[in-house]
């Protein structure tokens, strides 16, 4: 869980109340949200409980002052969050102090201008936010197991329980379906084995010409989440037939580094998943089945310790 402590951008107060003092109860507002949530399912608890309730406090609820939840976006120091990372890997892309951290992680809300240099989706749709996790659900599932079939031949009701438990907080519904989806990391034979590959992504944090080797697989984000650089590739299990894959072992996989040049680099390098330090030599079938996000991906971000 992540202590989030909201302050409402001073421009779209001026425009709703006329001031960019808001009235006392409402000058902030604070939340405990999961790291593995996602910002657009913390709006509707946003405008019921803080904005809403300040229109009407102000005497401004009415059809010139309605907020839209698509209107909704969150910024970090000048940074535009993206809606689609999970909460939790925000934290860790944009703090990713190991040691100290930033608590409660002070937000910017903004309600109207939605910045379009930013290279940001708009604020999604209630539909259009569950639909994008579904798709990385699916994807993770094919890494798996080579097919979509587990996510593909869920109810209707067994998805909605799906989302319904992360949106709401309801995680006994979520673990629910996700132990149909991923039931085979203690290699359960009657379920097919163990997994092909597991889903990971690395975010790392560097000046292009650090990150980018020969043939390399990442690819660059905009330069507004301080040029991460995002490398996905399906990991397996074990690098031998005996010997398990390690963390350090997925990282040298994904960016395509050889193994000595890989050692000295980690060395002066952190991965921190679900706000925890990481040990390199940690296996990544562990991780898959101790640190996986909602959408069942492990999204490791890297940062350079040695300066």
């Amino acid at each position: 869980m992540i202590p989030i402590e909201l302050q409402l951008a001073a421009a779209d107060a001026i425009e709703l109340l006329a001031s960019a003092v808001l009235p006392e109860p409402f000058q902030t507002f604070y939340m405990l949200v999961p790291r593995v949530s996602y910002m657009p399912f913390m709006v509707t608890k946003i405008k019921e409980q803080w904005l809403n309730p300040m229109l009407e406090m102000s005497g401004l609820s009415n059809t010139h002052t309605v907020i839209k939840e698509t209107d909704i976006w969150f910024e970090y120091r000048g940074q535009p969050l993206k809606w689609h990372y999970p909460v939790g890997l925000l934290y860790d892309m944009l703090v990713s102090d190991v040691e100290h951290g930033e608590l409660p992680w002070a937000l910017t809300l903004h309600v109207r201008k939605f910045p379009p240099e930013a290279a940001l989706v708009p604020s999604p749709s209630r539909q259009s936010m569950r639909d994008m996790f579904m798709a990385m659900v699916k994807e993770a599932d094919f890494i798996r197991n080579g097919s979509t079939k587990r996510v593909m031949d869920l109810s209707k009701a067994d998805q909605m329980q799906l989302l319904d438990g992360i949106h709401n907080h309801e995680f006994e519904k979520y673990f629910a379906i996700h132990s149909i989806i991923v039931s085979n990391n203690g290699g359960n034979k009657q379920r097919g084995g163990a997994p092909k590959a597991i889903p990971m992504r690395f975010y790392m944090a560097s000046e292009p010409q650090e990150a980018n080797s020969e043939g390399s697989k990442e690819a660059a984000t905009n330069a507004g989440m301080a040029q991460f650089h995002i490398s996905q590739y399906p990991v397996p299990l074990t690098k031998d037939e005996a010997e398990q894959a390690t963390l350090a072992d997925a990282f040298r996989i994904c960016y395509e580094i050889p193994e000595q040049a890989g050692d000295a680099f980690v060395t002066n390098c952190a991965c921190l998943c679900q706000g925890i330090s990481v040990p390199w030599e940690t296996p990544v079938s562990w991780l898959a089945e101790n640190f996986f996000y909602a959408d069942c991906f492990l999204h490791l971000v890297v940062v350079n310790t040695s300066k």
